[in-house]
């Protein structure tokens, strides 16, 4: 792995924007990272001053030495109006410096944010289309069920981000996120839209730090108890409505039934005291559906 690039991307640095600080030109400074080119010492000597850091960095990097510039703090700037960081404090004396300890990455800064930002607006789209519930709610009354139970889920999502954001104690914001981010791995792992394998390892309960997987687990274990007794028993009132519903028709049919019966028997009736008026009674064998519609 080549240093240069490795500690330019993660100083939030392209090649423009390092060659126009150094005074080379692009191409040059492309040859030296992928090696096709040795960096002159002089140039070696104010990269080294320019990030901050020791110019054995330069050339090809092993793994060890990726982890110490993992390791080493680093501090912000403004370059041309955007963020980039190196590895000293811009003021001399380091005073009013915030220390930095980014993660490895391959890719710079800007362009984790624009992939951010892509990000953000799909799951924004995503929550619009699933807030509405369905597009086939049948009716106005249901389709503001259907919203109003959407915005309740985001609603309570979004209140509980908000007391994040709000806390005076900067210290507990990132052990209330993975509060929040152990309830909702708890969940999704319940319900199966989680394995138990894509939890992180985190440190020990009583560590307090980071996502507790032994926490999240049981957890995990309760809600799905209760889920599947919720789901049981309304699964259970639905089957028992089918068959009510089904015993109601049956019992319909059979009334149906009945009722033809006592229509023609009436109608029979009908026309046996018609006939016995008429003094045709006898030697008719005729059936009450012979006769009628």
């Amino acid at each position: 792995m080549n240093g240069l690039k490795y500690i330019r991307v993660r100083c939030n640095l392209s090649l423009n924007d390092l060659a126009e600080c150094i005074g080379v030109t692009r191409q040059a400074l492309s040859a030296w990272e992928n090696g096709k080119k040795e960096i002159p010492e002089q140039r070696k000597e104010q990269l080294s001053e320019f990030f901050g850091i020791d110019q054995r960095y330069f050339g090809e990097i092993s793994e060890e030495e990726k982890i110490t510039l993992l390791e080493k703090a680093m501090f912000r700037y403004d370059h041309n109006g955007r963020e980039s960081y190196r590895y000293k404090p811009q003021d001399k004396d380091g005073k009013n410096q915030h220390i930095y300890f980014l993660p490895d990455t391959r890719i710079s800064m800007d362009e984790k944010y624009v992939l951010a930002q892509k990000r953000k607006q799909e799951i924004l789209e995503k929550a619009d289309d699933i807030i509405k519930w369905t597009d086939h709610a049948g009716s106005i009354a249901s389709q503001i069920a259907c919203i109003d139970r959407g915005c309740s889920i985001y609603g309570m999502t979004n209140d509980l981000m908000e007391m994040m954001r709000n806390m005076e104690k900067m210290i507990l914001k990132m052990p209330f996120y993975y509060e929040l981010m152990s309830v909702w791995k708890a969940m999704l792992l319940a319900y199966g839209l989680m394995e138990q394998e894509e939890i992180s390892g985190g440190a020990p309960s009583e560590a307090h730090g980071g996502e507790d997987p032994e926490w999240i687990i049981r957890l995990a274990e309760e809600i799905r108890k209760h889920w599947d007794a919720e789901r049981s028993y309304h699964e259970n009132c639905e089957e028992e409505r089918r068959k009510q519903q089904r015993k109601e028709k049956e019992n319909k049919e059979q009334l149906k039934e009945k009722d033809q019966i006592t229509r023609a028997e009436e109608q029979n009736r009908q026309f046996r005291e018609k006939c016995s008026e008429s003094g045709k009674e006898a030697g008719l064998v005729s059936s009450a559906s012979d006769h009628h519609d």
